[in-house]
């Protein structure tokens, strides 16, 4: 591995014993807000600069994954064996993920918000935000979502946890130096 703050990127190599290849190989010691990371990213496609801005988008979509286990659905727990039950449950919860988030949206873009989230700025999920929604609605005999409220254009409020987070970005990628 590259040294801190620094990358490179390899054409044509084979990796492992068995020799799988010719592969395009990435690699970085990403700086961090925590330290540094590092970073090995192999591909069937060319490598550059752009494989490591790619790589950092995966982080984006940590929340959904945090919405589907701990914080949402609690998937893992359902122990299910049987792989047609098993997508039977992904299809009703891929349906509840579209109507929780399509809830959390037309909340937020409502400026209902604050009334389930409070943080000065938008820290949940839109599914989180629909979730607690709809908790607030029926207990509160408030009005639950009968369309879908999912408009193309781009989110006007991403989630941000906390301000240090906020001024912060997630990784120093464009001060990455190339060996």
């Amino acid at each position: 591995m590259p040294p801190v703050g620094k990358g490179c990127c390899y054409t044509h190599v084979w990796l492992t014993k068995q020799k799988y290849g010719p592969l395009h190989l990435a690699v970085a010691h990403v700086i961090t807000p925590n330290g540094s990371e590092k970073w090995a990213i192999v591909s069937d496609e060319p490598v550059g600069r752009h494989t490591f801005d790619e790589y950092g988008l995966r982080f984006n979509i940590e929340e959904n994954f945090l919405d589907d286990k701990s914080a949402g659905f609690n998937l893992e727990d359902s122990r299910l064996q049987d792989s047609m039950a098993i997508s039977r449950l992904c299809l009703v919860l891929a349906t509840a993920t579209v109507y929780l988030v399509s809830t959390g949206v037309a909340v937020a873009t409502l400026g209902f918000r604050p009334l389930v989230n409070t943080h000065w700025r938008r820290g949940l999920s839109y599914l989180q935000i629909g979730w607690r929604w709809c908790k607030h609605a029926l207990a509160n005999r408030k009005w639950l979502q009968s369309f879908l409220w999912l408009p193309p254009n781009p989110d006007p409020e991403p989630a941000i946890a906390s301000w240090k987070q906020f001024y912060r970005p997630m990784f120093e990628l464009h001060s990455l130096e190339w060996l």
